[in-house]
């Protein structure tokens, strides 16, 4: 089977194949036992000063009062540890939607020590990657969302596709995959989220390995079968890898499901009907969609258009193309194409125009174009014409012979018909 033209081609940004050997994500490895005994200890109570201090703070900021319930912590400190890092917990959190970075301070103070009670400590940590990965510190965010894994010992989607979306902006793309997977088997199947799915393809696409891109495609057509993105993606990667009758199938899919709609979705649609061998499709698809303004009437769409009705057999529709395609910039082949269709939709008044029209333009080979002539004045009864065409021809050394038999041709039915050369 041949290969797509560059109108397939340039819909991908990516052309290169290849197989990455990934590398290893380090994944949380939570102590059950360690975490249980954490649960179970008991709860610490802060002490009357920072006790005070935070009651009056969080009376303000229950009024929504942030900037007065930040001020009256202003200069509460304590030599407690404990006492420390719960202020410093406290002061996080009210930062945390005014200042980022001043919350990320807080809250890496407040884990520092390890002595905050599970639920706090465990908030705390979530927290700080969450602003650490808003605040595009990403292999911080990566590092805390696995010491929150490993202090839980939860597994949850929104963390793991989290880390995975880290290494994504961090270009750690094979990183990526491990963290997706994660994310995906912790969904709940009857809701999927499409975030990993798309994480992971396109790691594989920045990877430049194909075969596992559509691995995942295959997967999410059916997960989502009503987003057009996963249908067309598809589509393009299978052309890529040169299975364009997976491709074919894919994208008609999608165009019955109404999902194309740009110009290089119906571009790739009509290659692929005219490389499985189906051109009145293809032919169709442009047309259709060149009469509608969607895809350009440039030179090159109209020769595909002009070749494909050729090669469905229907010679006017081809002509026409062939013709408005020499037009744009006096084409003296195209003009040789469209006179040679229409002897083949014997239309040989038109022809001869045509052919002229070539000869005139300075088609390279001449002499093929007046044996065409030769062909399209004859059957006119144009004899004398004929005559004087085949002259042009006799001389050339690829063409000679033709020449000679259309002339004895020609004399035969001019002398029966009692017209003089």
């Amino acid at each position: 089977m041949k290969k797509l033209t560059s109108i397939a081609s340039a819909l991908v940004v990516m052309t290169a194949f290849g197989i990455t050997t990934f590398g290893s994500y380090a994944v949380a490895a939570p102590d059950f036992a360690k975490i249980e005994a954490r649960k179970n200890q008991k709860s610490q109570a802060v002490g009357e000063k920072v006790g005070k201090a935070i009651g009056k703070a969080y009376e303000l900021y229950g009024q929504e009062k942030l900037n007065e319930a930040i001020a009256a912590l202003n200069g509460v400190e304590s030599s407690n540890t404990f006492d420390q890092a719960y202020l410093n917990r406290f002061l996080g959190n009210m930062w945390a939607t005014k200042d980022e970075k001043k919350a990320i301070g807080y809250l890496q103070k407040a884990v520092a020590p390890d002595v905050l009670g599970f639920t706090d400590h465990a908030a705390a940590l979530r927290l700080l990657a969450d602003l650490q990965l808003s605040d595009k510190q990403f292999n911080q965010a990566i590092k805390t969302y696995n010491q929150w894994l490993d202090f839980t010992g939860e597994k949850d989607g929104n963390v793991y596709l989290r880390i995975a979306s880290a290494y994504m902006e961090t270009k750690q793309y094979a990183k990526v995959i491990e963290p997706a997977d994660l994310a995906i088997a912790a969904q709940d199947p009857a809701k999927p989220n499409a975030g990993p799915y798309t994480l992971k393809f396109s790691a594989y696409y920045e990877l430049k390995n194909n075969k596992k891109a559509i691995e995942v495609l295959e997967t999410t057509v059916k997960l989502f079968p009503s987003e057009k993105r996963w249908w067309t993606y598809l589509a393009q990667f299978y052309s890529l890898e040169e299975q364009y009758e997976k491709a074919l199938v894919t994208l008609e899919v999608a165009n019955k499901q109404g999902m194309l709609e740009t110009e290089n979705e119906y571009k790739l649609l009509a290659q692929l009907y005219a490389n499985a061998n189906v051109p009145y499709k293809a032919a169709s698809i442009l047309e259709k969609h060149v009469k509608s303004g969607l895809i350009k009437k440039e030179k090159n769409i109209l020769n595909s258009m002009a070749s494909s009705f050729q090669n469905s057999r229907d010679m006017v529709k081809a002509a026409q193309y062939y013709g408005e395609s020499a037009k744009l910039d006096n084409d003296g082949d195209a003009y040789r194409r469209q006179g040679s269709s229409l002897i083949l939709a014997e239309k040989y008044s038109e022809a001869v125009t045509a052919l002229n029209n070539a000869i005139n333009a300075g088609v390279k080979n001449q002499g093929q174009v007046y044996l065409s002539l030769v062909e399209a004045y004859f059957y006119q009864n144009k004899f004398r014409e004929a005559y004087q065409a085949v002259q042009k021809v006799k001389s050339d050394s690829k063409l000679g012979r033709q020449a000679a038999a259309w002339e004895s041709y020609i004399k035969e039915r001019a002398s029966k018909k009692g017209i003089n050369l």
